[in-house]
């Protein structure tokens, strides 16, 4: 039995009912996009009315959408500067698989989905604004640790963007692939990583 939450009780909860509607949220578009997900389907899996939303995000799912989008980046990107720098002394394989680990740890960030079809459905604005972000928080940071690799020679592609695009559709992939495999999306991804690294023929 769902238990309705008005906007009363939001008010009194504060931070705590915002902070649960953000986490519902993000699960939702990034299993499904933002096209795929209505406010009642938000409001249903919070429990609350779905008029109640609009006591947070009074210009409805965009503006939901947005933040949770925005909320998400900035979490990676503090995630991927810190292993960054804790992992600055270790080879190319070790790195990426820190990497890794910190992106599956995230709700999947489908960055082809995102360009596809979830920008072109809102505001110019936005979308701008949501793609340079998820640029700099994700494309960036990839493309520093193969570029510092090929300067210690550890890697000859001079394609540094394509080589951080590349590596996050393989973990975008494990994360699909380990709902139909017995392996985990951890495993699969460091499989992976040994592939983008030494290729497929054998040793």
């Amino acid at each position: 039995m769902v238990t309705w939450v008005t906007n009363v009780d939001l008010a009194a909860s504060g931070n705590g009912a915002r902070a649960r509607l953000l986490t519902v949220a993000e699960r939702l578009f990034s299993e499904r996009g933002y096209t795929a997900v209505t406010l009642r389907d938000i409001a249903n899996d919070v429990g609350i009315r779905q008029a109640s939303l609009y006591y947070y995000f009074p210009d409805g799912k965009e503006q939901l959408f947005v933040a949770v989008t925005e909320q998400g980046l900035i979490r990676v990107t503090t995630e991927l500067a810190q292993v960054a720098t804790e992992t600055s002394h270790r080879n190319l394989r070790e790195q990426l698989n820190c990497i890794a680990n910190v992106l599956l740890d995230q709700p999947p960030i489908d960055l082809a989905r995102m360009i596809r079809s979830d920008m072109p459905a809102i505001s110019r604005e936005h979308a701008e604004r949501l793609t340079r972000k998820a640029f700099e928080a994700l494309i960036e940071p990839l493309a520093r640790v193969f570029r510092a690799a090929r300067e210690r020679g550890e890697q000859r592609i001079e394609d540094d963007l394509l080589l951080a695009g590349w590596f996050l559709a393989m973990i975008e992939t494990a994360q699909i692939a380990e709902r139909f495999s017995p392996r985990s999306s951890a495993q699969m991804a460091s499989e992976m990583i040994a592939v983008l690294i030494d290729g497929v023929q054998p040793r």
